[in-house]
């Protein structure tokens, strides 16, 4: 009997809690989970620590309001170069070289009148007899000026009538300097250069200035333009043979 009772007391224990349970259930809504609406970090007002200047700035925020907006513009494109202008520049330093290197003409220096007092001085002792002349001393300072050596084989290398090899001895970016510099040469070596003619052979070279060479000819052949351009390479003058 007390078995039984028990049953009965848990069956209706069970009966009971879920009588209640499901009427709590039914008049009760379901609950909402919402964020918290505190803030989770304050800054404080006074962190403390190092203060840098413009530690907070914001890179875009930068400059804001110090001036008003000006709209864009775009960048100016690149620069391009003259090259008319360099080809005149190079054609006027190319003469100048050519007018620095040639050598200055000989001013005579202009006559000292004699002064009325020197004469004056001068005139009683005219009757003295002049002292012996001393010898004639050529000062170093005065000696004229000896031609460059003439080489032992110069007439090797005069021009023939059929002579086809050619040597160049220079190129330059413009006709003019290119003729000066050919007289420049006639100059300093007339012994080799006086008697022949030039041929400045112009040189087109795409985006680049046009180059004069100047060239002589009528050797007879390539051994004695050899030998003539290794004659102007012991006066320092460049030179290349071409043909032959």
């Amino acid at each position: 009997m007390i078995i039984i009772a028990g049953s009965v007391l848990a069956v209706g224990a069970v009966i009971a809690a879920l009588v209640w349970g499901f009427s709590r259930g039914s008049t009760r809504n379901a609950p909402l989970i919402e964020a918290d609406a505190r803030p989770i970090k304050v800054r404080p007002d006074n962190p403390g620590g190092l203060r840098v200047p413009n530690q907070d700035e914001l890179i875009f925020d930068r400059n804001r309001g110090a001036r008003p907006a000006t709209q864009g513009a775009l960048a100016p494109e690149a620069e391009k170069p003259r090259v008319d202008q360099l080809r005149q520049q190079l054609a006027e330093r190319a003469a100048q070289e050519a007018a620095r290197s040639a050598p200055p003409a000989a001013t005579p220096a202009p006559a000292q009148p004699a002064a009325p007092q020197a004469a004056a001085r001068s005139a009683p002792q005219a009757a003295a007899p002049a002292p012996p002349a001393p010898p004639a001393t050529t000062s170093a300072l005065t000696a004229p000026s000896l031609p460059a050596p003439v080489p032992a084989n110069a007439e090797r290398f005069a021009p023939v009538a059929n002579g086809r090899a050619q040597v160049q001895l220079g190129a330059l970016p413009s006709e003019a300097a290119a003729r000066g510099e050919w007289e420049r040469l006639q100059r300093r070596v007339p012994e080799l250069l006086s008697n022949r003619r030039v041929t400045l052979a112009p040189l087109d070279r795409e985006g680049q200035t046009t180059m004069f060479r100047i060239r002589t000819g009528g050797f007879a052949d390539a051994a004695t333009a050899r030998a003539f351009c290794e004659e102007m390479k012991t006066r320092s003058i460049p030179c290349m043979v071409i043909g032959g």
